[in-house]
């Protein structure tokens, strides 16, 4: 055996000494690396230090939000900012292990129009992460906090503690809640998620007509962003009780999704969405069968029927058969159902309704045509095109150069089914609003 000396045991002992200390220290690395443990192979594993990810999304309020702030605070301590884009898009670098992280919206404009208040998001990890007045509400209901005051005093624990994909579900789902608490209760397109789902800042995107139709409820609902994100934060809903169905208007029976509302402070308000005009939010009375009984201005007159699941409304201008208001709107609710098939409504009689005015009767005949009796007349001949008007191609009107589309619905309330349609006429001229050829009539079987 080869003899060991003194000097030999202790150079094994300074080894022994330095392997020790080295394994406390979780080997010789950086700050990033961390003990994985013994390996397969008994050695040990250094973890990766966190890689570098993108977060990005859109900031709108149904117009992009241009030239805004966006601030970002990370569940590390890590800050990070950008600016928005004239399409309202951002984007950040963070490291992985930043996440999860709270977002605002500050400053910029939308439409023209300085942002009247700043906005929140959260994101869970790299990806997608939008800022817009749907996703301030998702804040204040994650976080039972008015989402300004919770950004400004977050902490790194709150980030971690809040944010977790199990948080942010039950988020979307109360979400839902509360803008059905809104006239016209806007809805989440199938599959939409207003955090994560990529959509455009513009006209025609799913996304970002959600948002028109949120912001035009909300102002119909007499709220800010500021108070509808503190009512969704205490779970309280936005209005006392909503309504919602579809409103047509010409030309090319423009539909558009309509309602009304019970205020918080009692007041009962029609929400019109118009497209191809304006928004009007207009006050209103029901009477004791639920039926709007009177309107304020621009409308002029109402026919409601049903509880209102029906009506017609219209404004001051001069309508058909010297009747002193005209019809531009027409609603339905949405418990109907539509009818695709004109033989259903055959052998059936509707009173007819053309600005806001019951003119007599209209009949489906088992041969397919319709015959119009006005009020103390004799009945018109029988019109054989109106199966015609509920297709996409319309009947012909060549009375007043018109081009006319329709469709039928019906509902079942305690055991009986009702029938009703609604058609539309649009003027061939380029004059898309005088009287001549733009017209609408609704009729509801007797």
């Amino acid at each position: 055996m080869r003899k060991i000396t003194n000097k030999g045991i202790a150079q094994i002992a300074v080894s022994a000494i330095m392997a020790a200390v080295l394994a406390a220290c979780g080997g010789g690395g950086g700050g990033n690396s961390s003990n994985a443990g013994n390996s397969g192979s008994g050695g040990n594993t250094e973890t990766p230090a966190p890689s570098t990810t993108t977060t990005s999304g859109v900031a709108a309020i149904g117009a992009p939000i241009v030239g805004g702030t966006v601030s970002l605070k990370c569940a590390s301590g890590a800050t990070a900012t950008a600016t928005t884009g004239a399409d309202g898009t951002w984007k950040v670098s963070l490291k992985s292990s930043d996440y999860p992280c709270a977002i605002r919206v500050d400053g910029g404009q939308a439409n023209g129009q300085a942002l009247p208040t700043a906005l929140h998001s959260v994101v869970a990890g790299a990806g997608i992460a939008n800022i817009t007045p749907l996703t301030d509400l998702i804040v204040g209901i994650l976080s039972n906090s008015k989402p300004n005051a919770w950004f400004d005093t977050v902490t790194n624990g709150d980030l971690s503690g809040k944010i977790s994909a199990t948080a942010l579900d039950n988020a979307q789902d109360k979400l839902k809640g509360t803008l059905a608490s809104l006239p016209g209760k806007p809805a989440l397109p199938s599959n939409f998620n207003p955090l994560t789902s990529a959509f455009n800042a513009q006209k025609g995107d799913a996304g970002d007509d959600l948002l028109e139709s949120y912001g035009s409820a909300l102002t119909s609902a007499g709220l800010t962003q500021t108070q509808a994100a503190d009512n969704a934060s205490n779970g309280k809903p936005l209005t006392e009780e909503a309504f919602a169905g579809t409103a047509f208007t010409f030309p090319n029976m423009t539909a558009f999704r309509a309602g009304a509302a019970k205020l918080l402070g009692g007041d009962y308000v029609l929400s019109i969405p118009d497209p191809v005009r304006e928004l009007l939010t207009v006050k209103a009375s029901i009477d004791s069968s639920g039926n709007v009984a009177q309107v304020g201005l621009p409308l002029v007159k109402v026919a409601s029927l049903m509880g209102n699941r029906i009506a017609q409304y219209c404004k001051g201008e001069a309508g058909a058969m010297g009747a002193q208001q005209r019809g531009f709107y027409a609603y339905i609710s949405e418990d109907w159902t539509p009818v695709t098939d004109t033989k259903e409504l055959h052998g059936k009689i509707f009173n007819d309704y053309e600005d806001c005015i019951n003119t007599g009767t209209v009949e489906f005949r088992p041969d397919d045509s319709v015959i119009f009796t006005q009020t103390g007349q004799a009945p018109d001949s029988p019109d054989f095109g109106f199966s015609k008007a509920l297709t996409t191609a319309g009947m012909e009107d060549t009375g007043e150069n018109a081009l006319v589309h329709a469709k039928a619905y019906k509902i079942t309330l305690n055991g009986k089914t009702t029938y009703a349609y609604i058609s539309v006429a649009t003027s061939k001229s380029s004059d898309k609003e005088s009287r001549w050829g733009n017209y609408l009539t609704m009729g509801l079987s007797q």
